[in-house]
């Protein structure tokens, strides 16, 4: 009875967050330095509205694409981080800090770097750094499974990108340069309808088949002892996981640029509610992870206007003190 009702608020909690994430991308669609109202976006769409080129601008062009790729990277950054705390049964796990959206990024950079500015050949390039990054922890995780390691690989990871960030940035010119610091910091001004549908799209079945493997999952986080018990092929499973997790993160960091602590602080408040159950852990995610960068986004733009901050420091800002606070627990335990 106890477990039922459990269960039910669970959901109940879902299908809440669902709703409230709803209202978060209406709102977005309306706040920024050119502020829009119901009206301007009903008139537009009734063909009543006398300035209709600038507001379908700012609404299809500009506010639409940037809200839709704040969910879909909120959603493949939380789960993702979800991914990793399960593959390395380590809280302190998520994409940023062990290396993979580091890796990503660099991919991009280079690819900017050598003159390759689409969306295509950033984002293939960015997935070859972050599945390099993600064979490099995982390398390392191996050899030492001590989760103190796997945060030092992380550090030295970021170390080593940031050291090439900076060489690649003092040999650019000022139009390089300026991508080069875009991606450094994580933004989400730059979005663009078409390749954010495409990244939604490979977003959306990556998460799909993820929820699939949910048993497996469960399995997995048990031990690999438990795990083969249930005839769960251990090893291939692991190296699926790590790979679908780096090209889950990396074609949204191809666009959004490093946002991290996003894969750390949501899955972890998610387990102190939920559980570890990954049957309801994976779409609460999804959710919560959208939820929490189009929140910050907003801060973005309503803090400083008319000007705006980058996304990336503003998760930077709440994800660092929370990570704090985990080491400070694991300490104390």
């Amino acid at each position: 009875m106890i477990n039922q009702t459990a269960n039910f608020g669970s959901r109940f909690v879902l299908k809440s967050a669902w709703l409230v994430l709803c209202i978060l991308a209406c709102v977005s669609l309306f706040v920024g330095a050119a502020e829009l109202s119901v009206f301007d976006v009903l008139s537009l769409i009734s063909g009543r509205f006398q300035d209709a080129s600038q507001t379908t601008l700012i609404l299809f062009e500009l506010r639409l694409p940037r809200t839709l790729l704040a969910m879909f990277a909120g959603a493949a950054l939380s789960v993702g981080g979800v991914m990793m705390q399960t593959l390395f049964r380590n809280p302190l796990a998520e994409p940023g800090l062990v290396g993979v959206s580091a890796g990503a990024s660099m991919g991009a950079v280079l690819a900017l770097w050598l003159g390759f500015n689409g969306f295509t050949f950033t984002s293939v390039s960015a997935c070859i750094g972050a599945l390099g990054a993600s064979w490099l922890a995982w390398w390392v995780a191996q050899r030492n499974p001590m989760p103190a390691q796997l945060l030092l690989a992380g550090i030295a990871i970021n170390a080593l990108v940031i050291s090439l960030v900076s060489l690649l940035m003092s040999l650019s010119d000022d139009q390089t340069l300026r991508s080069i610091v875009f991606w450094s910091l994580g933004s989400l001004a730059r979005a663009q309808l078409e390749p954010v549908l495409g990244v939604g799209v490979w977003v959306l079945v990556v998460l799909i088949s993820l929820q699939r493997e949910s048993k497996a999952l469960n399995a997995l986080l048990l031990g690999t002892r438990q795990a083969r018990h249930v005839g769960l092929n251990v090893d291939r499973f692991r190296t699926q996981l790590l790979i679908a997790t780096a090209l889950l993160v990396a074609p949204v960091v191809a666009l959004t640029g490093a946002i991290s602590f996003v894969g750390l602080v949501v899955p972890n408040l998610l387990r102190m509610r939920m559980g570890t159950d990954h049957r309801g852990l994976l779409p609460a995610a999804a959710c919560f992870g959208a939820m929490a960068v189009l929140l910050a986004d907003l801060l973005c733009r309503v803090t400083v206007q008319p000007a705006e901050l980058p996304v990336g420091v503003v998760t930077s800002l709440v994800g660092a003190p929370f990570f704090i606070y985990l080491l400070w627990r694991r300490n104390e335990k």
